[in-house]
């Protein structure tokens, strides 16, 4: 019989600790992400985390210990804005990290979008005669938007064609960023343009679609 054994010391906690939400994304359209976390340690049998800042758990004191994980799908606390994700992690010994955490901001709202105008509603052409005014405003900020001839009025964005400027039309689109809430935007639609987004004459169904910076279009 051995009169011996060999009985290991760890002081150490785990290192290289990291959580990544949605990828990195700095938005998130909806409450519920996903959160990966890593350590640099190469075993981490018998290791628990603890995540908190959640809906379920905003503070540390709320949060449980569970089985390690290096994916987990958690939601967000209610309402939009920056939201901060905490984790920390212990090995089988009980060392514990210190807490790490990442950020993104939730944007659930869908962008509304206002027209005032046209001021006609039959144009041609015909110089003096091929021109219709409006203006939108959107009630929140966004970055981009476009004007398109659609078959519905249910469409989605992604119906329908846009209209060009090559025939005179104006702030039909734009992709430059910060377009600012309540900002009224001034477009000009000319016959030419409106012709080569359809076909033919008739009643046309010209809507406004924006999208935010998490990237959501305005409703159908």
């Amino acid at each position: 019989m051995a009169s011996f054994f060999n009985l290991t010391l760890d002081t150490l906690a785990p290192a290289g600790l990291s959580i990544i939400l949605n990828d990195g994304a700095q938005y998130a359209t909806s409450a519920n992400v996903t959160a990966k976390i890593s350590v640099s340690d190469e075993v981490t049998t018998g290791y628990q985390m603890k995540i908190w800042g959640t809906k379920t758990a905003e503070t540390e004191e709320a949060a449980s210990w569970e089985t390690f994980a290096a994916e987990k799908a958690i939601t967000l606390p209610d309402g939009d804005g920056l939201k901060t994700i905490y984790c920390k992690v212990r090995d089988d010994v009980g060392n514990e990290s210190a807490a790490v955490s990442d950020t993104i901001t939730l944007n659930s709202t869908i962008p509304a979008v206002t027209i005032t105008g046209p001021d006609k509603s039959r144009i041609s052409k015909v110089t003096g005669y091929d021109a219709a005014a409006f203006s939108f405003v959107c009630d929140v900020d966004f970055e981009e938007y476009t004007v398109r001839v659609v078959p519905a009025t249910s469409s989605l964005h992604t119906a329908g064609t846009q209209i060009p400027a090559t025939g005179g039309s104006t702030n039909v689109s734009g992709t430059e960023g910060g377009y600012k809430k309540n900002t009224a935007i001034n477009v000009t639609v000319k016959g030419a343009d409106l012709e080569s987004a359809s076909s033919g004459d008739g009643v046309k169904i010209v809507k406004v679609f924006v999208k935010n910076a998490a990237g959501t279009w305005s409703a159908a």
